[in-house]
């Protein structure tokens, strides 16, 4: 019976070892950290989804039973909504709830499927910031121009604000994605 013979790394090569392994271990961390965001923000439009529904229910009990509706129930729920829509965004992201079609990058290698993953969390994360760029405009004039729906004297530049703000998470889970994409380039190639 043949043993194979012990290979003990050199100095350098351990120390090489360690430096990669803690700079991905700082990688993960870090990408662990930013996913806390969008988890959060999540947790914000639950609440914002269960308002909606209250006062859904609420309106609709006072105008039909007590012919009395809530003035502006409307405005508040499209207030409402905005906040659910981009409060979820960036848990969707993280989650990868979003709809994808991968017919035809399943029959590309793994590296060329990791490239176009790569690219097309590059060009989300460039939208997104597009978005999120000219939505913190937005939010800015309609907080000079004192903006405000005709039924309700409530101000829009909040909302206009989260939008921005549900973007900017958005932005951050792309970043992420690209990085954990990065991560797991590198720990196949030095498998290999």
């Amino acid at each position: 019976m043949l043993i194979p013979p012990l290979i003990f790394p050199s100095e350098h090569q351990k120390n090489n070892i360690e430096e990669q392994s803690w700079g991905l271990m700082n990688i993960k961390n870090i990408i662990n950290i930013m996913g806390i965001f969008s988890y959060l923000l999540s947790k914000l439009g639950c609440v914002a989804l269960f308002a909606m529904m209250g006062l859904t229910v609420i309106d609709v009990v006072g105008r039909y039973a007590f012919n009395s509706p809530i003035l502006g129930a409307f405005e508040i729920t499209s207030f409402l909504v905005s906040i659910l829509v981009f409060s979820f965004l960036g848990y969707a992201q993280s989650q990868k709830a979003h709809v994808t079609v991968d017919i035809l990058v399943n029959t590309f290698s793994q590296k060329a499927q990791f490239l176009v993953k790569l690219f097309n969390y590059a060009v989300g994360l460039f939208i997104m910031i597009l978005i999120s760029w000219k939505g913190f405009e937005k939010a800015i004039e309609s907080m000079e121009t004192g903006d405000s729906p005709m039924n309700l004297s409530v101000p829009i530049h909040p909302f206009v604000f989260f939008l921005a703000f549900g973007c900017s998470i958005m932005c951050l889970e792309f970043l992420r994605d690209i990085l954990r994409t990065i991560v797991k380039l590198r720990e196949k190639e030095t498998n290999l």
